[in-house]
């Protein structure tokens, strides 16, 4: 039960949101509770809602087919209990998220936090650490996604492909809706990554315990690792590449850029992505030296074929 614009910033996963204000409407409340008090603000609420309340039954078979439902708002306070009051009027079973959006935030904070035993997958781009980190969830390691969930890849290549990321916050839910059914005392695997992805952040609850982590430096030959990108990144549109490119344009220089996209435009992307390897690999060495806490070793593997070293990894750990 929150506006539009409290919702976009962070909701619980999955919930479907049923506004008792719009965005207009929650600021001109909330002016009229800083002008005339809270009795006139709750006035103009009524005055507002009142007109609304057979649209939100009908609304409300959009979302269930039964009548029971569970209601939450910012810090279970007026909005849900009127809501509540109203929809148990109309026949409904209402369950109330005590402390609202509020607690529930405490709890993921709290549960992030509480995942020490993290095992970090690292290596240089290209070696498909996300394709071992699926094969070791498959083989019943508990494994966080932290790319899949931010809807970035990490790099300046990262959101190709990809749908808008989430608000910070909703990054965190989705961190923690992931995590829920997880024993933090048991291994989470996590791929290595910098605090953020694109434009969201990991949580510091949680990057502070990954700084800390133990885990598997993965090294490929340099060649396998090119023909990996080249075959995953090579589907998309030459300018969507070249616009990539020049987001790290000051990094490369201006020359080097000029001639990266032009190698792009002609389509000879193998020696575009040896060439820009050479600034991800530094860019990996200088993240790399700045956690020196964590104790990697190095895992050479010959070929990119994560069933076979999903179990290789796993095979090296049980020794």
């Amino acid at each position: 039960m929150r506006a539009p614009i409290e919702y976009e910033a962070g909701a619980l996963v999955d919930a479907q949101n049923l506004p008792l204000l719009n965005n207009d409407n929650r600021k001109a409340i909330g002016i009229c509770y800083k002008q005339r008090g809270k009795d006139a603000a709750i006035a103009l609420g009524y005055q507002l809602i009142n007109p609304l309340r057979d649209s939100f039954l009908e609304q409300l078979k959009q979302y269930t087919a039964d009548k029971e439902i569970k209601l939450y708002c910012a810090r279970g306070g007026l909005r849900s209990h009127k809501m509540a009051e109203f929809l148990s009027e109309s026949g409904y079973t209402v369950h109330l998220l005590k402390g609202g959006y509020k607690a529930y935030r405490n709890i993921v904070i709290n549960r992030l936090s509480a995942f020490k035993n993290i095992f970090i997958l690292s290596g240089y781009t290209g070696c498909d650490k996300t394709g071992i980190l699926e094969q070791l969830r498959i083989k019943g390691e508990q494994v966080l996604n932290l790319e899949a969930l931010a809807h970035h890849k990490g790099s300046a290549f990262g959101a190709l492909g990809e749908t808008p990321q989430p608000s910070n916050a909703q990054f965190s839910n989705l961190i923690f809706d992931a995590l829920k059914e997880y024993d933090f005392n048991n291994r989470l695997w996590v791929e290595s990554e910098s605090i953020s992805i694109g434009k969201v952040a990991i949580p510091l609850e949680f990057w502070y315990n990954m700084l800390n982590a133990n885990g598997i430096e993965i090294v490929l030959p340099i060649e396998k690792r090119v023909n990996f990108i080249v075959e995953n990144y090579g589907q998309y549109d030459k300018m969507q590449l070249i616009a990539a490119i020049e987001k790290i344009s000051k990094r490369l220089g201006g020359q080097e850029t000029t001639e990266l996209c032009e190698k792009t435009t002609k389509g000879e992307l193998h020696q575009v992505v040896m060439r820009l390897l050479k600034y991800y690999d530094k860019a990996y060495e200088g993240s790399r030296l700045k956690r020196n806490c964590q104790n990697y070793v190095k895992f050479n593997l010959d070929c990119i074929d994560p069933v076979m070293n999903s179990e290789k990894i796993l095979q090296h750990l049980q020794e």
